[in-house]
Protein backbone atom coordinates (compact mmCIF):
# COMPACT_ATOMS: atom_id res chain seq x y z
CA UNK A 1 0.00 0.00 0.00
CA UNK A 2 1.60 3.12 -1.30
CA UNK A 3 -0.70 6.15 -0.30
CA UNK A 4 -1.39 8.95 2.57
CA UNK A 5 -3.76 7.43 5.01
CA UNK A 6 -6.38 8.50 6.62
CA UNK A 7 -7.50 7.67 10.46
CA UNK A 8 -10.60 6.72 12.86
CA UNK A 9 -10.18 5.09 15.84
CA UNK A 10 -10.50 1.49 14.64
CA UNK A 11 -8.84 1.60 11.13
CA UNK A 12 -6.16 2.98 8.87
CA UNK A 13 -8.01 3.41 5.57
CA UNK A 14 -5.93 3.62 2.17
CA UNK A 15 -7.97 5.82 -0.32
CA UNK A 16 -6.24 4.68 -3.27
CA UNK A 17 -6.46 0.71 -2.43
CA UNK A 18 -10.10 1.25 -0.75
CA UNK A 19 -9.09 -0.86 2.06
CA UNK A 20 -9.52 -0.70 5.87
CA UNK A 21 -6.49 -1.55 8.03
CA UNK A 22 -7.32 -2.62 11.46
CA UNK A 23 -5.86 -0.60 13.83
CA UNK A 24 -6.77 -2.89 17.71
CA UNK A 25 -7.50 -6.37 17.91
CA UNK A 26 -10.83 -7.77 16.64
CA UNK A 27 -12.90 -10.81 17.25
CA UNK A 28 -13.29 -11.41 13.57
CA UNK A 29 -11.54 -14.23 11.88
CA UNK A 30 -9.62 -14.19 8.82
CA UNK A 31 -11.46 -15.52 5.92
CA UNK A 32 -8.69 -17.35 4.39
CA UNK A 33 -7.12 -19.01 7.44
CA UNK A 34 -10.51 -18.74 9.54
CA UNK A 35 -8.40 -17.92 12.71
CA UNK A 36 -8.64 -14.67 14.90
CA UNK A 37 -5.10 -13.93 15.65
CA UNK A 38 -3.99 -10.09 15.41
CA UNK A 39 -0.21 -9.53 15.50
CA UNK A 40 0.39 -7.21 12.42
CA UNK A 41 4.43 -7.82 12.70
CA UNK A 42 4.12 -11.64 12.17
CA UNK A 43 0.90 -12.31 9.97
CA UNK A 44 0.72 -9.09 8.19
CA UNK A 45 -1.40 -6.29 8.83
CA UNK A 46 -5.19 -7.30 8.88
CA UNK A 47 -7.37 -6.13 6.23
CA UNK A 48 -11.25 -5.48 5.64
CA UNK A 49 -12.58 -4.92 1.64
CA UNK A 50 -15.96 -3.60 1.70
CA UNK A 51 -17.34 -5.19 -1.31
CA UNK A 52 -20.66 -4.53 -2.79
CA UNK A 53 -21.34 -8.21 -4.16
CA UNK A 54 -20.71 -9.85 -0.90
CA UNK A 55 -19.70 -9.42 2.40
CA UNK A 56 -16.88 -7.74 3.64
CA UNK A 57 -13.99 -9.93 2.68
CA UNK A 58 -11.41 -10.05 5.92
CA UNK A 59 -7.85 -11.48 5.84
CA UNK A 60 -4.20 -10.79 7.04
CA UNK A 61 -2.27 -10.02 4.31
CA UNK A 62 0.46 -12.43 4.93
CA UNK A 63 -1.77 -15.30 4.67
CA UNK A 64 -3.30 -13.82 1.28
CA UNK A 65 0.36 -12.88 -0.02
CA UNK A 66 1.55 -17.44 0.83
CA UNK A 67 -1.95 -18.78 -0.35
CA UNK A 68 -1.04 -21.58 -2.39
CA UNK A 69 -3.88 -21.37 -5.01
CA UNK A 70 -4.41 -17.48 -4.32
CA UNK A 71 -3.89 -15.85 -7.57
CA UNK A 72 -2.86 -12.03 -8.41
CA UNK A 73 -4.08 -11.14 -11.70
CA UNK A 74 -5.26 -7.52 -11.14
CA UNK A 75 -3.57 -4.39 -11.09
CA UNK A 76 -2.42 -3.12 -8.32
CA UNK A 77 -5.58 -0.69 -7.26
CA UNK A 78 -8.33 -3.72 -7.97
CA UNK A 79 -9.60 -6.10 -5.29
CA UNK A 80 -7.13 -6.18 -2.42
CA UNK A 81 -3.86 -4.95 -3.77
CA UNK A 82 -4.09 -6.94 -6.92
CA UNK A 83 -5.76 -10.10 -5.71
CA UNK A 84 -9.58 -9.96 -7.00
CA UNK A 85 -12.18 -10.66 -4.54
CA UNK A 86 -13.99 -13.13 -6.92
CA UNK A 87 -10.37 -15.07 -7.36
CA UNK A 88 -9.78 -15.26 -3.26
CA UNK A 89 -13.76 -16.74 -2.87
CA UNK A 90 -12.90 -19.14 -5.21
CA UNK A 91 -9.41 -20.34 -3.99
CA UNK A 92 -11.85 -21.61 -0.49
CA UNK A 93 -12.23 -24.59 -2.73
CA UNK A 94 -9.02 -25.59 -2.87
CA UNK A 95 -8.35 -25.81 0.89
CA UNK A 96 -10.94 -25.42 2.98
CA UNK A 97 -10.63 -28.96 3.81
CA UNK A 98 -6.95 -29.58 4.44
CA UNK A 99 -6.05 -29.77 7.94
CA UNK A 100 -3.13 -28.09 8.77
CA UNK A 101 -0.27 -30.09 9.81
CA UNK A 102 0.30 -28.29 13.26
CA UNK A 103 -2.80 -27.33 14.83
CA UNK A 104 -5.51 -29.55 12.48
CA UNK A 105 -8.33 -27.65 12.26
CA UNK A 106 -8.97 -26.92 8.62
CA UNK A 107 -8.87 -24.05 5.33
CA UNK A 108 -4.52 -24.31 5.83
CA UNK A 109 -4.47 -22.08 2.62
CA UNK A 110 -0.05 -22.72 2.19
CA UNK A 111 0.85 -26.29 0.85
CA UNK A 112 4.69 -27.40 0.96
CA UNK A 113 6.50 -26.57 -2.30
CA UNK A 114 8.91 -29.68 -1.92
CA UNK A 115 7.83 -32.07 -4.87
CA UNK A 116 6.19 -34.89 -2.57
CA UNK A 117 5.08 -33.45 0.50
CA UNK A 118 1.69 -33.01 0.81
CA UNK A 119 1.75 -31.10 4.07
CA UNK A 120 -0.79 -28.06 4.56
CA UNK A 121 -0.46 -25.05 6.88
CA UNK A 122 -1.63 -21.85 8.07
CA UNK A 123 0.71 -19.09 8.09
CA UNK A 124 0.03 -18.31 11.43
CA UNK A 125 0.98 -22.13 12.47
CA UNK A 126 3.60 -21.99 10.07
CA UNK A 127 5.09 -19.18 11.80
CA UNK A 128 5.51 -20.55 15.27
CA UNK A 129 6.16 -23.93 13.84
CA UNK A 130 9.62 -23.20 11.92
CA UNK A 131 8.33 -23.00 8.13
CA UNK A 132 9.11 -20.41 5.62
CA UNK A 133 7.25 -18.25 3.26
CA UNK A 134 9.71 -16.18 0.85
CA UNK A 135 8.77 -12.67 0.17
CA UNK A 136 9.77 -13.09 -3.21
CA UNK A 137 9.99 -14.60 -6.85
CA UNK A 138 7.29 -16.73 -6.60
CA UNK A 139 6.39 -16.61 -2.86
CA UNK A 140 7.31 -20.46 -2.48
CA UNK A 141 6.34 -21.73 1.30
CA UNK A 142 8.51 -24.56 3.01
CA UNK A 143 7.23 -26.91 5.68
CA UNK A 144 9.23 -27.02 8.96
CA UNK A 145 10.83 -30.28 7.35
CA UNK A 146 12.31 -29.23 4.30
CA UNK A 147 13.59 -25.70 4.98
CA UNK A 148 16.48 -25.19 2.70
CA UNK A 149 19.63 -26.01 4.16
CA UNK A 150 21.10 -22.36 3.82
CA UNK A 151 17.99 -21.15 6.13
CA UNK A 152 17.75 -23.93 8.27
CA UNK A 153 21.37 -24.12 9.92
CA UNK A 154 21.77 -22.55 13.26
CA UNK A 155 23.74 -19.30 13.55
CA UNK A 156 26.68 -18.56 15.27
CA UNK A 157 26.16 -18.32 19.18
CA UNK A 158 27.80 -15.48 20.29
CA UNK A 159 26.22 -12.94 18.81
CA UNK A 160 23.42 -12.87 22.10
CA UNK A 161 21.51 -9.90 21.77
CA UNK A 162 19.70 -8.54 19.24
CA UNK A 163 21.18 -5.27 17.48
CA UNK A 164 17.07 -3.69 17.27
CA UNK A 165 15.54 -4.55 20.71
CA UNK A 166 19.32 -5.38 22.27
CA UNK A 167 17.26 -8.14 24.19
CA UNK A 168 18.72 -11.71 24.46
CA UNK A 169 18.33 -14.11 21.36
CA UNK A 170 17.17 -17.68 21.51
CA UNK A 171 20.13 -20.39 20.91
CA UNK A 172 20.57 -23.64 19.01
CA UNK A 173 20.56 -25.34 22.54
CA UNK A 174 17.26 -23.86 23.47
CA UNK A 175 13.86 -26.11 23.24
CA UNK A 176 12.05 -23.29 21.51
CA UNK A 177 15.26 -21.90 19.17
CA UNK A 178 13.97 -21.34 15.54
CA UNK A 179 16.70 -20.59 13.20
CA UNK A 180 13.89 -18.70 10.53
CA UNK A 181 12.88 -16.36 13.86
CA UNK A 182 16.69 -14.76 13.96
CA UNK A 183 17.87 -12.70 10.83
CA UNK A 184 21.42 -11.13 10.79
CA UNK A 185 22.82 -8.65 9.41
CA UNK A 186 23.93 -8.56 5.68
CA UNK A 187 27.39 -9.48 6.16
CA UNK A 188 28.60 -6.95 3.63
CA UNK A 189 32.75 -6.04 3.68
CA UNK A 190 31.79 -2.71 5.46
CA UNK A 191 29.14 -4.68 8.04
CA UNK A 192 29.28 -5.56 11.23
CA UNK A 193 28.09 -9.01 12.48
CA UNK A 194 25.08 -9.35 14.17
CA UNK A 195 21.65 -10.88 14.51
CA UNK A 196 18.28 -9.64 14.75
CA UNK A 197 14.56 -10.81 16.08
CA UNK A 198 12.73 -11.87 13.23
CA UNK A 199 9.85 -9.74 14.28
CA UNK A 200 11.88 -7.07 14.74
CA UNK A 201 13.16 -6.69 11.61
CA UNK A 202 9.35 -7.24 9.72
CA UNK A 203 8.76 -4.02 12.44
CA UNK A 204 11.69 -1.98 10.82
CA UNK A 205 10.44 -3.45 7.57
CA UNK A 206 7.01 -1.97 8.11
CA UNK A 207 7.67 1.40 9.28
CA UNK A 208 11.09 2.18 6.62
CA UNK A 209 8.84 1.18 3.60
CA UNK A 210 11.19 2.20 0.57
CA UNK A 211 13.95 3.39 2.92
CA UNK A 212 14.21 -0.03 4.28
CA UNK A 213 17.89 -0.54 4.79
CA UNK A 214 20.72 -2.79 6.59
CA UNK A 215 20.36 -1.53 10.55
CA UNK A 216 23.85 -1.85 10.75
CA UNK A 217 25.72 -0.64 7.46
CA UNK A 218 22.66 0.75 6.17
CA UNK A 219 22.70 -1.09 3.01
CA UNK A 220 19.65 -0.80 0.65
CA UNK A 221 20.32 -4.64 -0.99
CA UNK A 222 19.82 -5.52 3.08
CA UNK A 223 16.18 -6.57 0.83
CA UNK A 224 17.19 -9.36 -1.52
CA UNK A 225 18.72 -11.38 1.71
CA UNK A 226 15.59 -10.70 4.21
CA UNK A 227 13.16 -11.33 1.42
CA UNK A 228 13.65 -15.07 1.13
CA UNK A 229 14.13 -15.17 4.58
CA UNK A 230 10.27 -14.37 5.51
CA UNK A 231 10.55 -10.85 5.60
CA UNK A 232 7.95 -9.04 3.79
CA UNK A 233 8.94 -5.12 2.73
CA UNK A 234 6.30 -3.02 1.81
CA UNK A 235 6.17 -0.92 -1.40
CA UNK A 236 5.66 2.91 0.65
CA UNK A 237 7.00 5.54 2.15
CA UNK A 238 8.52 5.33 5.49
CA UNK A 239 5.78 5.42 8.25
CA UNK A 240 7.82 9.25 9.28
CA UNK A 241 6.59 10.42 6.25
CA UNK A 242 3.28 9.07 6.27
CA UNK A 243 2.27 9.85 9.86
CA UNK A 244 0.75 12.93 11.03
CA UNK A 245 2.62 15.28 12.49
CA UNK A 246 5.38 13.32 12.01
CA UNK A 247 7.86 16.35 11.72
CA UNK A 248 5.95 18.33 14.51
CA UNK A 249 9.35 17.71 16.29
CA UNK A 250 12.15 19.58 13.64
CA UNK A 251 11.60 22.85 15.09
CA UNK A 252 13.41 21.18 18.03
CA UNK A 253 16.70 20.48 15.80
CA UNK A 254 20.07 22.02 16.19
CA UNK A 255 22.78 22.24 13.49
CA UNK A 256 25.36 19.25 14.17
CA UNK A 257 27.94 21.09 13.06
CA UNK A 258 31.14 21.70 14.69
CA UNK A 259 31.87 24.99 13.48
CA UNK A 260 27.87 26.19 13.08
CA UNK A 261 28.20 29.63 11.17
CA UNK A 262 24.52 30.63 12.78
CA UNK A 263 24.74 29.73 16.21
CA UNK A 264 25.11 32.73 18.14
CA UNK A 265 21.90 34.47 15.72
CA UNK A 266 18.55 33.85 16.12
CA UNK A 267 18.37 31.94 13.26
CA UNK A 268 20.20 29.17 14.93
CA UNK A 269 16.89 27.01 15.18
CA UNK A 270 15.26 28.13 11.66
CA UNK A 271 14.77 25.10 9.74
CA UNK A 272 13.49 26.50 6.69
CA UNK A 273 17.87 27.29 6.09
CA UNK A 274 18.59 23.66 7.40
CA UNK A 275 18.87 20.79 4.91
CA UNK A 276 19.55 16.99 6.55
CA UNK A 277 21.58 13.85 4.54
CA UNK A 278 20.51 13.62 1.41
CA UNK A 279 20.95 9.60 1.95
CA UNK A 280 19.63 9.24 5.67
CA UNK A 281 17.52 12.44 6.36
CA UNK A 282 19.25 13.14 9.47
CA UNK A 283 22.02 15.52 10.82
CA UNK A 284 20.94 18.52 10.23
CA UNK A 285 22.67 21.07 9.28
CA UNK A 286 22.41 24.78 7.66
CA UNK A 287 22.72 25.12 4.77
CA UNK A 288 25.88 27.70 5.04
CA UNK A 289 27.46 25.35 7.09
CA UNK A 290 27.70 22.65 4.61
CA UNK A 291 29.93 24.74 2.58
CA UNK A 292 28.80 23.16 -0.91
CA UNK A 293 27.40 24.65 -3.59
CA UNK A 294 24.50 22.75 -3.58
CA UNK A 295 23.40 21.95 -0.16
CA UNK A 296 21.10 19.07 -1.42
CA UNK A 297 24.20 17.02 -2.01
CA UNK A 298 25.07 17.47 1.34
CA UNK A 299 25.69 13.51 3.38
CA UNK A 300 26.51 13.21 6.55
CA UNK A 301 30.12 11.45 8.13
CA UNK A 302 28.01 8.06 8.75
CA UNK A 303 27.12 7.94 5.35
CA UNK A 304 30.67 8.92 3.51
CA UNK A 305 31.23 5.82 2.49
CA UNK A 306 31.04 3.98 -0.92
CA UNK A 307 27.94 1.97 -0.22
CA UNK A 308 25.83 5.07 0.01
CA UNK A 309 27.56 7.54 -2.62
CA UNK A 310 26.44 4.64 -5.06
CA UNK A 311 23.24 5.42 -4.25
CA UNK A 312 23.03 8.59 -5.57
Amino acid sequence: METQNTFNFSYCTDPKFKLNVVKKKTDDPCDICLLREWKPARYGEFIVKECKSTENLRCHYFCLLSGTFIPQRGVNSAGITGFLIRDIINSFYEYRDKKCAYCCHPSASIKCCVDGCDRWFHYICGYKNSCLTQFCGQYKSFCDQHLPEEYSKPLQTKYNECEICYEILPRPTDADYNPIAIIRTCGGDDCEPGRMHRECVQHFAFSAGYDFKCPICFSKDYNNYVAPRGIFVPSRDASWEREPGAFKDLHKRKCTAVDCALASTKDARNVMKMVGCSVCGGQLMHKICTKLADPRKYLCQACMDETFIKLL
